[in-house]
């Protein structure tokens, strides 16, 4: 299944197709690894806060794209997903997600329970590190840009 967009409509189009698909890729995700964070019962509140994670994570991946479309100099630059454009995501996706988690525990936004896989050099999660490595690709390979 994807999502086809004429190149000749607004790029207003293209960043909703962005942000749902990210807020619903990355709620999937949110609810899937609950268990590797502490005190998240299985409740209203803690939906509605990955929820709002996934809000959060869609802004992320709305980040990736603009500073693409910046540095690529390309408005539609994820309808070529070559190796240059994976390798940015992947970069962009990896030093925003230790930038965010560095943060949020560091502010005690959130901690992990004693399932979370950790990168040992970073103290971090591996779980929130995988989702910006996985999901904004996901994203940008299920839109495709069409000439006309």
């Amino acid at each position: 299944m994807f999502l086809h967009i004429k190149k000749t409509k607004s790029i207003n189009t293209l960043i909703y197709y962005i942000v749902v698909i990210s807020v619903l890729l990355n709620f999937i995700w949110e609810m899937a690894q609950m268990p590797f964070y502490k005190d998240m019962p299985w409740n209203f509140n803690t939906i509605v806060f990955c929820f709002a994670a996934s809000l959060g994570d869609s802004v992320m991946i709305l980040i990736i794209f603009f500073i693409g479309v910046i540095f690529l100099k390309d408005n539609y630059w994820i309808k070529d997903f070559n190796l240059r454009n994976i390798l940015f995501t992947l970069s962009a996706g990896l030093i925003l997600a230790v930038i965010v988690e560095l943060a949020a525990l560091s502010l005690g936004l959130w901690n992990y329970s004693s399932l979370m896989p950790k990168l040992i050099f970073l103290d971090i999660g591996l779980s929130p590190v995988l989702q910006m490595l996985i999901l904004p690709i996901s994203v940008f390979k299920l839109i495709k840009i069409k000439n006309n």
